[in-house]
């Protein structure tokens, strides 16, 4: 299959690009030698698309220099998949970008490093990550709010680009709710398989989980009771990279934006934690991670969108509302990408990317080869389980 995956690389990408590339990315003249391409790693290293790391060999005079790449492509032997995929635009601005393909600089080369799919990140890692994610949403306020000055506005930024900052309402788009439901579903069945803590006979469990499911993309939307950034919202471990400094975190990069949308910048913080930490990580350091968040977002908002925190309903407590507000989606997120993101890549692979399967896995039952490798893997069987039965009891028990 990978050999397969770059030929159809090959074909796609033209010595024209190649040449469009090296102009932009190379200080002067150089002669293309030629590039070598490889899968970027091992199985199934991103859900939305296919990844490689390109290597361009170059020659000047007396000198070589080798350009290293990173290219991100619409699946290309899971025709499904793409279609399941290409409904909203997704290319940003890079070295070059198409319909189907981007290529950016390859970060690796410049120190940083991923983390293991399935390990939970420590105090010190989500430090990092929250600096920036702060830094991220803070950027955006400012310019949006320089921006809605000039067009005599509110969230103008967000009117003009609606078609792709927005969530389409789950009944309106065909392949969103077969989707949730698959997850849904997916999630009872974990806990009729696995749960010591869940009663088995909670009046149709499956059916409030799909509604619940639904009702909190409700909360995917710009608010007007609050502040509105660009949110990330799909921040799993592989979309994050990390510098170090003597063996600690230094610095965090937020990577692959194909999933922004326009709302409450709590939804993005409360994803990133279910998706990347530990129910015992989130009981010990929840609030504290909520201050530092918003102590970071603060500290860099110009005069501006500082005077204008009351009039967003947005002071530090109205963001802790916000966070707890957005609990519920942030688990339905976890609960519907971690079968795919704790997987071990080269089974997610075989299982989630095959043409003839994909559609039935997404729309309609993907238990069987979840639980079948819950029954195996530890670490996947729990860290889905937790998740499932703190949804229950949030929000099908405790309202009782």
């Amino acid at each position: 299959m990978e050999a397969l995956k770059c030929k159809s690389v090959e074909s796609i990408l033209t010595e024209r690009d190649i040449k469009s590339i090296v102009h932009r990315a190379a200080s002067h003249e150089w002669t293309i030698l030629g590039y070598d391409i490889k899968v970027a790693g091992q199985g199934l290293s991103g859900f939305l698309g296919d990844h490689f790391r390109m290597t361009v060999h170059l020659e000047s005079g007396d000198f070589t220099k080798k350009l290293h790449l990173f290219a991100k492509f619409l699946p290309l032997l899971n025709k499904p998949k793409a279609d399941f995929i290409q409904p909203k635009p997704w290319c940003p601005k890079a070295w070059i970008h198409t319909d189907s393909l981007i290529v950016m600089p390859d970060l690796s080369i410049e120190g940083y490093k991923s983390i293991s799919h399935h390990e939970c990140l420590d105090l010190q890692h989500v430090a990092v990550v929250v600096t920036s994610l702060a830094r991220f949403h803070a950027s955006f306020a400012c310019f949006e709010a320089k921006r809605d000055i000039i067009h005599h506005q509110r969230n103008s930024f967000y009117k003009d680009h609606m078609s792709v900052l927005r969530e389409s309402p789950h009944f309106d788009a065909p392949w969103t709710a077969p989707w949730l439901r698959a997850a849904a579903k997916l999630s009872f069945n974990l806990i009729q398989a696995f749960s010591n803590k869940i009663q088995k006979n909670i009046d149709d469990l499956e059916g409030k989980l799909t509604n619940l499911f639904f009702k909190a993309c409700e909360d995917l939307e710009p608010s007007k009771d609050s502040l509105n950034v660009i949110i990330h919202r799909d921040l799993w471990i592989n979309n994050i990279l990390f510098r170090y400094e003597q063996g600690h975190p230094s610095e965090a990069v937020l990577l692959d934006f194909q999933c922004v949308r326009y709302a409450p910048p709590a939804l993005d913080l409360m994803i990133f934690l279910y998706l990347t930490t530990s129910t015992e990580f989130r009981r010990a350091h929840e609030k504290e991670i909520f201050n530092q968040y918003y102590t970071v977002f603060t500290q860099h908002l110009d005069d501006t969108v500082k005077s204008k925190l009351k009039d967003y309903n947005y002071g530090r407590w109205d963001f802790f509302n916000w966070c707890e507000r957005a609990r519920m989606f942030a688990m339905v997120q976890a609960m519907a990408i971690f079968p795919f993101t704790l997987m071990s890549p080269s089974l997610a692979q075989k299982t989630f990317d095959n043409p003839d399967t994909f559609t039935k896995l997404m729309d309609e039952d993907r238990s069987e080869p979840v639980l079948a490798f819950a029954r195996e893997c530890t670490v996947y069987r729990e860290r889905q389980l937790q998740v499932s039965e703190e949804f229950v009891e949030r929000y099908i028990l405790k309202p009782l």
